[in-house]
């Protein structure tokens, strides 16, 4: 479930990526995956753009992706998003990073 050896450490990003998303939605896991890629970067753009890719990246290889993730218009969410294709899991991640605060 999260990178960190408990939840808390993961902070108040873990927690809003619990409040964004249903209790049993997957995507919950890809937002946690965003705020670890966020922790220390956010604040800075280049950094930040740097966690953007690792999102991408990571979309990549959860599922051979075809779609050019660039050019996704409308990077909104819902509690009840599936991460069922790669435009999903790659707006979870963002969702996640867009939560850090530092």
């Amino acid at each position: 479930m999260s990178s960190y050896p408990s939840f808390e450490e993961g902070g108040i990003c873990y927690i809003a990526c619990e409040e964004l998303f249903e209790y049993y939605n997957n995507s919950r896991f890809y937002c946690y995956r965003g705020c670890d890629f966020a922790k220390g970067r956010v604040n800075v753009p280049k950094l930040r753009k740097e966690a953007e890719s690792m999102c991408k990246r990571m979309t990549a290889e959860a599922m051979e992706t075809q779609v050019d993730l660039d050019k996704i218009k409308d990077l909104r969410v819902s509690p009840f998003l599936d991460p069922d294709c790669p435009e999903n899991i790659y707006k979870a991640c963002l969702s996640g990073i867009r939560r850090q605060r530092w």
